[in-house]
């Protein structure tokens, strides 16, 4: 198989090492291809999003990386953009992604406080209780179906190369403590969401960090969520999410089975050319 990952990150954003050592922990693993995306800037002081003043450096560093590196490993220039309610993506992410090989559209935040900052999804789940009490008077069914629908908005208009962590809402559902994603009327807003994309050219990620981090038991999306994706025949790619070297390939050969036992015959990858699919393949024991 051509191994790869694209969900890459590093300390420019909120990974731990430098993207040097990211390509290198990729080639020690026999990749083939690595794509390196930083979370894009956004207009809030974050502790997980890129500087502005650093954008040059990192696309001088990356950039310089593939030519290091180019008879061992290609690598893609890339970023994790936010696609935010309201706004959508800010013009720095537009002006941004005509500079880079791909990018990442992903939904963090669904809102923000009376205060007037925004809240994610993903954060913890004392602040996105906050962020559903203050922003959707509690209806936690509302905030979910608003995230899906805000997903599709982004897939629709603009066809993100790789949609990233669908359900990430999931991660703060330890003990299904906000929902049951077995609900009807949750599965109706995967089905909506899922709908929209498969009328598109994006690619949707089976991504391993949540599981790497410990925030949870299960990839994104869930496997009841890629059994509906495999049903409309979207197109996969399976993403470590990494933020350290030790997890650039995490639990991809179980990734691999898991879809090829839902019924995916093919996974696809991205080339200069644009995205290839291949068949998968996977071993027993783990070779990676």
């Amino acid at each position: 198989m051509h191994l790869t990952n694209l969900h890459t990150h590093s300390f420019y954003c909120d990974g731990k090492n430098s993207p040097k050592e990211m390509v290198l922990a990729a080639i020690d693993n026999n990749f083939n291809s690595l794509g390196i995306s930083s979370h894009g800037p956004v207009n809030e002081e974050t502790d997980w999003n890129i500087k502005y003043e650093k954008i040059e450096e990192y696309i001088e560093t990356v950039n310089s990386l593939k030519e290091k590196y180019k008879d061992k490993i290609e690598i893609f220039l890339g970023m994790e953009l936010d696609y935010i309610p309201g706004i959508g993506f800010t013009e720095l992410c537009l002006s941004l992604m005509k500079r880079l090989d791909y990018y990442i559209g992903s939904v963090h935040y669904l809102g923000t406080f009376k205060n007037g900052v925004r809240w994610t999804v993903d954060y913890n789940i004392d602040e996105l209780l906050r962020g559903i009490n203050e922003g959707f008077q509690g209806n936690i069914r509302k905030a979910v179906e608003t995230y899906y629908e805000t997903i599709s908005e982004m897939a629709e208009e603009f066809q993100p190369p790789i949609i990233g962590h669908l359900n990430l809402f999931n991660k703060n559902n330890k003990n299904n403590i906000l929902f049951d994603e077995r609900e009807d009327w949750y599965r109706e807003a995967v089905k909506k969401c899922l709908n929209v994309i498969k009328n598109t050219s994006s690619v949707i990620e089976i991504n391993t960090g949540g599981m790497a981090r410990k925030y949870t038991e299960e990839q994104y999306p869930s496997t009841l969520i890629l059994k509906m994706i495999r049903e409309r025949n979207i197109p996969v790619i399976v993403n470590s999410d990494a933020h350290t070297t030790e997890d650039i390939a995490y639990k991809f050969n179980d990734m691999y089975k898991l879809a090829a036992d839902i019924g995916f015959r093919h996974l696809v990858y991205l080339t200069k050319d644009g995205w290839e699919k291949q068949k998968i393949n996977y071993c027993d024991e783990n070779y990676i």
